[in-house]
Formats: C-alpha cells, structure tokens, sequence
C-alpha cells in the first residue's frame, strides 16, 4: 500500500474506502462513488491518490474534471474520458459536438456504455470525474447511462461534487444514490488534530503544535487556505495567525476598513499574503456562482450583516444567499456572516475593480442609510466613495463627524467633514461643512485651520455662509488674532433674523463670553446678564449650562472685586467634568474653570485639577486642548513658586501643537517658560524665548498681558529697569482700559514699583505699592503678600521687620513658595542689621530651602556663605559655631545633611550613644532645640 503525504492527513479512511470497493471489482460487481465535501476539502487531491493507486493495480483509469468555462461544451467531459479512442464500429463519432445532424445523445451514451463495457472485458476499468457538477448536460447523460447498467461488469465509478448544491446547477447525488451500488463518502475540514500533523511537515512538531488550534479558527480547517498560510509564512511562528493580536473569527478585525487594499498587511494579516489571497478567490470560485457576490457584499458590508441585507446589495433570493454562506462557512472563509482571517477580506475586496467597488459601497450606504443605520455606520462606506453628490450623504457624514469628535477620535471627524465637503451640492452647505471641519481640524492642530479662515471670511461677507456656521468662525478669528472680524461676526450674529434653537443660542452667549474674555475690548457689546451665569448653588442642568456658567466665572474674575461666586462655579464645574470623559465640552469647560482659579488666586487647586484632568486625557487627539491643560498646569506651578515643574510643563505645552498653531494664546506657554528660566537664573534661555516672533494681534488680548509681565521680569532680572517698566507700565495701561485691573491677574504695580526702586526712586516705588494696596480684594493675598515685602523695602529699618513678617506669613499660606523665601531673605538682612544674628541665620537657612525647593538658582546661590549679590543675604555660620569641636562638628554636619544617628555612628566608626552626646553637646553651644535648627554649613 502507497503511504500518504500531508495532503491526504485525515483522508485515509476515505482512500481506505475506495481501495476497497476497488477490490469488490475482481467479483463483477460494479460501484458508483460519490465524493462530497466543502469547497477545497481535499476532493481533488483524494481522487488524485486513488487514481494512482487504481492505475498501479493494473485497472484501466479513466479521469476528467468538470470546468465551469466547459460546461456548455457538449461531450466535453466524455472527450476527457475517452481522448483518442478508436473504435470499429464508429460509435462514437456522434459523440463530438460536430456531430453530424441527426445524431442523437441516446446514441452516444450507448456508444460509451459499450466502449466502457469492452474495456472491463480485460481489466477493470475506474472512471473518475471531478467536479462533476460543472460537466456538460451531454455528459452526465451518458454517465449516468453507463451507472444503470454496469452494475455488474468490473467498472468503478467515482465522481466528486460539492456539499452544498450549487445555484442554477443540478446535483449528481439525487440520481446515484438510489442506486444499490453507491456509496457517498464525506470529506470534512481538518481537524486541530489533522491540521497540527499537516504544519509538522512544514515547521517542525513543536511549532505546530502551537499553531495548529489558531489555524484551524481562521481557516475552519480547509486544507488550501492551511497550506497557503504556511506557504505565505515561510514557517515562521506567526503563519498570518494573528497570535500577537488576537485576529480571527470573532476578534473583529475583519470587520474595519483598514484592510481595503490589495494584499494588505494590516495588523493581524502578517503572512498573509499572495498564496493565501489566492486561495481564498479559489475556494469563491468552487463555492458557486453567486459566492464571490455574497463575499463582496460580506466583505463590504462588515458587522452586522444579515442574508436579507446581503441579497439587497447582490440583487439576489434570499435562499441563494443562504446556500451561498453555508458553502462561504463550510469551506472556512467565513463563521456567522464574519470573514475568519482578515487577509481573506482583503483578498475578495482586491478582487474587485474601483468602479464596481465604489458603486456596491455606494449601495449599501444607501440601504443602511435607508434601515436607519447609525451615521457612524453608514460613513464608513461613504469615506470610501469619494465625492457623492447626494444632501443625504452630506447629513450622514457631518453626524458621523460629531459621533466621532464626542469619541475624541478627530482624525475621523476631519475625514468625515472633508468628504462632507465634497458632497455636498450647493454653496452653503458645501461651506457649512468645511468651516466644521475646521473647528475639528483646530483641535488637533490650529494652524491647519488658519489657513481656511481668510478664504471663509470672504464667503460670509459674499453671503455663501449659513447662519448657523458663524459660532465657530468667530472662535477662529479669536484664536487666530482677528478681533475685528471676530466683532463683525458677532455683530451678525446678534442682528440675525433667523430662527435659533435654545442650544444654538447658548452657544453663542458662550462663544460672545469666551471672545470679550480673550479682548477684553468686545465687553462692551456682552449683555449685561447673560443666560446661565446663575449664582445660585443649584444643580447644574442642560449640556449648555456648564459652559455658559464656566465662561461666565472666568469673566467675573478678570474684574475688580470678590471673586468668591466664580470660584464656587469653577470648582462646581471641575468635579462635573472629571472623570467624564474626553469630549470637546469637557475641555472646553476645564480650561475655562481652571484659569477662573488661577486669576483668583487658588492656584494650588488649579494645579491639583489640571494634573488630574492631564493623566486621565493623556491619549486625547485633542493636542490643542492637552496643550492648554499643559499650560494651566504650568501656571499653577508658577504662581506655588515651583519654577522646574512650571518650565516642564510649560516646554510639553509648546510641544503638543508648534508654536505657530498657538495664535494670539502663544503668549501663555511661552510667558510661562520665561518666568520660569528667570525665576531659575537661566537668563539667555529666556532671552532666547522672548526673540521668539509673536502675532502682534497678541498685544490687545489677555495673553499679551503674560507675555509683558514676563518680559517685564526678565528685564528686571538682568538689569534693564527701564525696560522693565515700560513693559509693566504698558501693562497697566491696557488692564485700565479695558477694566479688568484686577491685582489676581497682574499686579503690575508692583513689577513697575520694582523697577523704580532699582532707579533709585524709592518714593515713587513707594507710592505704585500704595496704590496696589489700596485696591486689593478678599483675593489678592498674594499680592498682598508681594507688596508687603516691596513696601518693606522703602521703610525704616524697624517697620520692616513687622511687614516681612506678615508677607512671609501671608504668603506661605497662599502656597507661593519662591515669593516667601525671597520675603524670608529680606527678613533676614533686616535681622542682621538689627544685630539679631541666631535669628538672621535661622531664616536664611529657611529661605535657602525655600529657593532649592523652588529651583530659584540665583536666589539659593546668593543664600550661600561668602556670596554677596546686591542685596543678597549672607548665610553666615552661627558665631557660637566656633566653640564645637572637630568631631561634634562632624557629627552635626551629617546630622544637619539629613543622616539618622545610625548611619552617623556607622560613617563615623563611632557608637550610638557618642553621636547621643555629640548632638547634645551640638545643641547647647549653639543654643538651638531640634535637629532641623542645625546649620548646613559647619
């Protein structure tokens, strides 16, 4: 007996079957064998063997294959039979399909049977046919002639068909099975056992018995799609398995759009290539005539597809649909209306050509357009028909744009819109699409919106614009330094003669509010009490009531007064917005709410929030909204006095989108970061950030404000108090005229009175800090703080001891570390001068802390002994320093550095207790109490 290869693992029963109704032979005893089994079972390969074998035993072995393109070919399959024979009485000459007129197919079949009978007069005769349901009306006739009467005479008959009928094709099986002599045999797909011996002879046992149960469930076992995968691999582990990522029936991944290209090799597609692609079009051509079309419609339609849906696309009964998935799932492409391995879906949609491709996608949007199918659903066909034309179309794609920008997935919403854009079919909606597209485009990217805006504007002004489209325009222009245009389209907005629905009118109340809080010039034309700003400690309603009241906080608290009513709103509205999600509106009301806190002064609260809203949104296509986070996180960080952590965050800020997206905002990260590097001594880093070019549309709005109370500060630092006070004076006097002096966004008097002292004109520096002082509020601590220690300055020796006392006091409570220990410094010289020198040294010991702590390089440095910088204070060494001795100074040093007694005794090779007594002695020399009192430098 012949051995088997891996082609025929799991077939030896069947060929076992076969070798043994040959053997019946020898007893006259005819057979007729049926071969059923899904597409690409191995039907072909068992004949294949069997005829080998047959022919080896000395049988006559007759073989044909039905084809598709030959089945209208009259006689052909019996041509295929009988090539060349000559028979003396010429019965077969009517067998050709020339044959002569008259010629009748009882005849032939007669002539066949005869033929086939004198051939068995000497040896067995075998006669194998495959796929004979694609042979020619002609010759099944004379097969099933030569069935009938050869039951006795030494012929075997095998012929093959698929499992499941075929559509327009009649089945073989209904006229042999009544017969006594045959016999149907099955032929399954592979099990996970079969499959694992077949990869053995390809990757080795191990590896296939690792592989063996992921093939099976992407290809249901069909031995061609088994051995395409491994021929595709080359044997490596991932034999297009998806083992990585978890690809196959049921993982969804055939269910995208991303593989739509030809031989794609998406994720879960690896080794999946060519051979497999083929395979997959081989086993649609032996499913049927109608597969192919149910697989393209499978394939486009996606998740979820039913059989009524499939035969509306195809055009197609529903019964042919249905035998055309069960051939589809029995020969293993497919499993519950789901292609098993992604690489098969892209091999049927690479099949077809663009225009068939691009009108089935078009059908099928329109049928579940029509089904009231989700716009998400419906979008993801229309993406990929490129311009339609149709307003139903346009509709569906700006829904789908919302949907997706709710997700937080901006690249689909601009895809969306794009292609809403070109389908649309007149002006204004054509341009009522691209202005949402760019308000999406702005969220992950504004410069990509700026370059619409100019074109849009001329449209508005030509009358192409909706109504309705306006909103977005006027933040567009806001961000993008055009206050004037942004005053035009407000203008029109509120002289608008159409109807507007309750959200859209909230919005717009919104978008004025936001726009005069960036201008502060346009709050002239906000109403005086708009909608939604309540003040009342109610819940928070509708979807347009957080943004309303959030936009209404952040206007209060850039005016004079008490703020204690936009700080409630601020945190009300941060604990509605965390953790519930990563939509626009979420964004929108977060940032707003968190420079509310800034500008009134809890900046501590600002940091907690925006470092919580940061690590839940970290992966947000939202950068624009991420890098406003960033930079609300840099603020706060700035005004606590933690300059290394404001620079950080301020540099991630600048990062997320470049500097050129940031508009007139661009004076928020960088006015940060240059604070930072000043506070920090990194002068020409900061330098290098104020060359920086900056829209000059950013001097006339609240940006500009930081980035002249910045570069104020840096000039101060480095020496240019003239400098200085021009930038601080020409923040004052934009803060006067727009109303919105308030010391919790710049105290700019006393950045100005700063600059006066550093002139010599103490007396003027005195009067600015008066004049702050007289118009502070319950909110200005800090800068009440701040000007405390500044009015110290210019006061006798005595009075400012009491003054420092209080701004240090003031200020370590508010949380402004780096302006307490520049307080603690002044409070240590003026100890000094009044010969209070223990005392003078324990406060610079805590303003050096304080200036480590806050990374503040110049200040810690002019905080170290011998260092004397204009106004610096000495951090002397006790005088009663001088009475320890070497070894109790040892030990008080690693004690002062932060050792424990242990780890002393264990450097100093000395006991425990010794350290004990050191530090005892330590204590009552220098006259001090606890360890935390003890000098840093002995």
């Amino acid at each position: 007996m012949q051995g088997t290869g891996p082609e025929l693992v799991e077939r030896e029963p069947a060929l076992a079957t076969l070798r043994d109704l040959l053997g019946s032979l020898s007893r006259r005893r005819g057979q007729a064998v049926l071969v059923t089994g899904p597409a690409a079972s191995g039907r072909s390969a068992l004949l294949r063997a069997f005829a080998e074998e047959a022919a080896a035993t000395g049988a006559s072995v007759l073989t044909s294959a039905g084809s598709p393109a030959e089945s209208r070919l009259p006689f052909e399959l019996v041509h295929q039979l009988l090539p060349g024979l000559r028979l003396g009485d010429g019965a077969l000459e009517h067998a050709p399909s020339a044959r002569p007129a008259g010629a009748s197919g009882a005849d032939a079949a007669r002539a066949v049977h005869r033929t086939v009978a004198r051939l068995a007069r000497t040896a067995p005769v075998v006669l194998v046919v495959d796929d004979v349901h694609h042979s020619d009306r002609e010759s099944l006739d004379c097969l099933l002639y030569a069935v009938r009467r050869l039951e006795r005479a030494p012929v075997m008959i095998v012929v093959s068909e698929p499992e499941q009928p075929v559509p327009g094709v009649p089945s073989v099986s209904s006229a042999l099975l009544p017969h006594r002599s045959c016999t149907r045999l099955r032929i399954g797909p592979l099990s996970v056992d079969g499959i694992r011996t077949l990869a053995a002879h390809r990757v080795g046992a191990v590896r296939a018995r690792r592989l063996a149960p992921r093939l099976k469930l992407l290809t249901g076992g069909n031995p061609l799609l088994v051995h395409a995968l491994l021929d595709d691999s080359g044997g490596d582990d991932g034999c297009g398995c998806g083992e990585a990522d978890g690809a196959g029936a049921g993982g969804g991944h055939g269910d995208g759009d991303g593989d739509d290209a030809a031989g794609g090799t998406g994720s879960g597609e690896a080794g999946a290539g060519t051979r497999f692609h083929d395979a997959v079009l081989t086993c649609l051509d032996r499913c049927g005539p109608g597969a192919a079309d149910v697989a393209r419609a499978l394939a486009l339609i996606g998740t979820p597809a039913t059989a009524q849906l499939i035969g509306e696309v195809t055009r197609m009964t529903t019964e042919s649909v249905g035998q055309a998935v069960t051939a589809l799932s029995t020969s293993g492409v497919i499993e519950n209306f789901r292609f098993r391995h992604p690489g098969a879906r892209s091999a049927v949609l690479a099949s077809v050509p663009y225009e068939r491709h691009r009108a089935l996608r078009l059908r099928v949007a329109e049928l579940l357009h029509r089904r009231g199918a989700r716009p998400a659903e419906v979008a993801r066909h229309l993406l990929r028909c490129g311009e339609v034309g149709a307003p139903w179309a346009c509709q569906v794609l700006e829904s789908a744009a919302e949907a997706a920008m709710a997700d937080d997935d901006i690249d689909h919403a601009v895809n969306c819109l794009r292609h809403a854009h070109l389908s649309a079919v007149d002006t204004v909606r054509r341009t009522t699409s691209r202005i949402k597209m760019v308000q999406a485009e702005w969220c992950r990217d504004p410069e990509l919106s700026q370059r619409h805006l100019k074109d849009l504007i001329g449209q508005v002004r030509q009358g192409g614009v909706a109504e309705e489209a306006l909103t977005p325009l006027v933040k567009q222009a806001v961000w993008h330094g055009a206050p004037g245009i942004a005053e035009e389209l407000l203008d029109r907005l509120r002289l608008g003669t159409g109807a507007v629905c309750p959200s859209e009118a909230a919005e717009r109340q919104v978008t004025h509010l936001w726009a005069a809080s960036v201008y502060p010039s346009l709050l002239r034309t906000v109403p005086q009490t708009p909608v939604g700003r309540r003040r009342d400690s109610g819940p928070l309603l509708g979807r347009m009531d957080r943004p309303l009241r959030a936009a209404g906080a952040l206007l209060d608290v850039l005016k004079p007064g008490g703020h204690d009513a936009a700080v409630a709103d601020a945190d009300q509205l941060l604990e509605t917005v965390y953790p519930a999600g990563r939509e626009r509106e979420v964004f929108r009301v977060a940032v707003l709410a968190l420079e509310t806190l800034l500008y009134a002064g809890r900046a501590e609260r600002a940091a907690r929030w925006s470092e919580r809203l940061l690590e839940s949104s970290g992966d947000s296509q939202g950068r624009t909204w991420l890098a406003l986070l960033s930079w609300t996180a840099a603020e706060a960080a700035l005004r606590q006095g933690d300059l290394p952590a404001a620079a950080e965050r301020a540099r991630e800020a600048l990062k997320l989108i470049p500097q050129a997206s940031w508009g007139v905002a661009v004076g928020l990260p960088l006015s940060c970061l240059v604070a930072a590097q000043t506070g920090m001594g990194d002068f020409p880093a900061a330098a290098e950030q104020l060359a920086q070019p900056v829209p000059d549309a950013m001097f006339r709005s609240r940006y500009g404000l930081h980035y002249l109370y910045a570069r104020g500060g840096h000039a101060l630092a480095t020496g240019r108090p003239d400098a200085a006070l021009t930038d601080f004076q020409f923040c004052g006097d934009l803060m006067c005229e727009w109303g919105i002096d308030s010391p919790g966004l710049f105290p700019w008097r006393l950045g100005a009175a700063r600059a006066w002292h550093d002139k010599g004109r103490t007396e003027r520096a005195r009067r600015l800090v008066n004049d702050q002082m007289t118009r502070l509020g319950t909110d200005g601590s800090r800068t009440r703080g701040a000007a405390l220690r500044l009015l110290a300055a210019a006061s006798p020796v005595r009075q400012r001891r009491t003054m420092l006392q209080e701004s240090a006091e003031i200020l370590q409570a508010c949380g402004d570390r780096l302006e307490a220990a520049y307080t603690l410094a002044d409070l240590s010289r003026v100890e000094s001068e009044l010969r209070e020198h223990r005392r003078a040294w324990v406060l610079a010991r805590k303003a050096l802390q304080l200036a480590r702590a806050c990374g503040a390089g110049p200040l810690a440095e002019s905080l170290l002994p011998g260092a004397r910088p204009k106004d610096a204070v000495p951090m002397a060494v006790p005088p009663d320093a001088a009475a320890l001795t070497p070894g109790e100074r040892r030990v008080a040093s690693l004690a002062a550095d932060g050792y424990t007694n242990r780890e002393i005794a264990q450097r100093l090779y000395i006991t425990g207790s010794t350290v004990e007594q050191h530090l005892t002695k330590v204590y009552r020399k220098l006259s001090i109490r606890r360890r935390d009192e003890l000098p840093t430098d002995l």
